[in-house]
């Protein structure tokens, strides 16, 4: 007998599951990179472990931080859960909240969390801080465009900058999902993931000054404010290869219903295809060479003509 669910527990239960399994997702990959290398590595629940002893740490803060400094973790970890309710995570249908914001909304929250790192960072005035900060705006005045161009690219195949409805096009339409405009968004936003998540040819998790930059940001937190940086760094990622596979690539295996049997699929399609996509993104970590900083344009030029080569098509073929 099927058992049948609220809408409400719908929601929590995607909240729950981003929460609970994006730290899972970064070990995982995290353990391909290492084994691929040649190494041993840590547990794939090594993030959980990291997250755990943050939590249990005493928080330092310095004597100049102001009120950015200490709310800019919240507002990163908030955001990233607001991201949760906008987004397809285990249904094919739009919860209570789904209808919030649009891809669009999303993204201003993606950049809203960024912006109060890089202020939080500035609040300082140290010298890493501002290295840091500054390289990260770089980074999103090179991606930020490419981003725009693969939203304009799903609207005007979707009609919609809704996720829900590029989903049901993608799902009801054959011929939308082998169209070259469709693969060409893939290819860019794909690019776009490997550079927001640290995948190479971006460097940015390293502690070596001539690249470093995620970590140069939050390099003055401490405790469970450093935990709640770090773990929403791992919902970012998360929630980026959510879009990735339930809107653009496979968004099939979500719930039709509210069944609690449709819900357990949900969570085991995600995660299995997560899986395959962090396999992927695992091998191309190792096999790419890291590139210098100043080539990062190069980098984003090719994903920006991907998404402009979309939009063209899409719009000269007729698709």
């Amino acid at each position: 007998m099927n058992i049948f669910l609220n809408s409400t527990v719908f929601q929590i239960f995607q909240v729950i599951t981003v929460l609970g399994f994006s730290p899972f997702i970064a070990g995982f990959i995290g353990k391909i990179e290492e084994i691929f290398e040649g190494k041993k590595g840590p547990s794939v629940f090594q993030p959980y472990y990291d997250i755990h002893k943050l939590f249990q740490k005493e928080i330092l803060i310095p004597p100049s931080a102001s009120f950015i400094f200490k709310s800019a973790p919240f507002v990163s970890f908030i955001s990233m859960v607001l991201i949760t309710l906008l987004i397809p995570v285990l249904t094919a249908y739009p919860l209570p909240l789904g209808f919030m914001g649009d891809m669009l909304g999303g993204a201003f929250l993606f950049s809203l969390s960024s912006f109060f790192i890089n202020i939080a960072s500035l609040d300082l005035g140290t010298s890493y801080g501002g290295l840091g900060s500054s390289r990260a705006t770089l980074l999103a005045i090179l991606s930020e465009p490419t981003l725009i161009l693969v939203f304009v690219g799903v609207a005007l195949i979707a009609q919609s900058t809704l996720p829900y409805v590029m989903l049901r096009t993608i799902t009801a339409s054959l011929p939308f999902y082998f169209s070259p405009p469709h693969f060409l968004i893939i290819a860019a936003f794909f690019l776009l993931f490997l550079a927001d998540t640290d995948r190479r040819p971006i460097n940015a998790s390293t502690h070596a000054e001539m690249s470093m930059i995620e970590e140069a940001r939050i390099l003055d937190y401490s405790g469970p404010y450093l935990a709640l940086l770090k773990w929403s760094g791992y919902m970012k990622q998360f929630l980026l290869l959510v879009i990735f596979l339930n809107v653009l690539v496979f968004p099939w295996g979500l719930s039709i219903n509210h069944s609690l049997a449709g819900l357990i699929i949900a969570v085991i399609s995600l995660i299995l295809k997560m899986l395959i996509v962090g396999f992927i993104a695992g091998i191309i970590d190792t096999a790419i060479s890291r590139l210098r900083f100043f080539r990062y344009q190069e980098y984003f030029a090719a994903a920006f003509v991907l998404s402009v080569l979309a939009i063209m098509t899409f719009q000269y073929k007729g698709f």
